[in-house]
């Protein structure tokens, strides 16, 4: 299952990425206080190179969508990790 979302990556100003990620990038999400695996794409087109500082529609599918799809709702806060390192916000429609 796919889910919709608004994300807005963190430039290297910030304490972000230093090159901006492509679609089909795979990043940590964090939902709450749990940390899952995520695959995101953007809704407009599919190479897109999603730039820093600029709000993406997006479809997020969670690597274990059966586990932990049932913790996300509407307007929930996302953050999305390398790691220990923030490199975007955003939230879920």
């Amino acid at each position: 299952m796919e889910y919709d979302a608004v994300v807005r990556f963190l430039s290297k100003e910030e304490g972000g990425r230093h090159n901006p990620p492509l679609a089909g990038y795979h990043p940590q999400l964090r939902i709450g206080d749990i940390f899952t695996s995520a695959v995101i794409m953007p809704k407009n087109d599919n190479n897109e190179v999603m730039g820093f500082g600029i709000e993406h529609n997006v479809t997020i599918r969670l690597m274990l969508e059966d586990y932990y799809g049932k913790y996300i709702y509407s307007g929930m806060a996302i953050e999305l990790y390398e790691g220990s390192w923030l490199i975007g916000v955003g939230k879920f429609f």
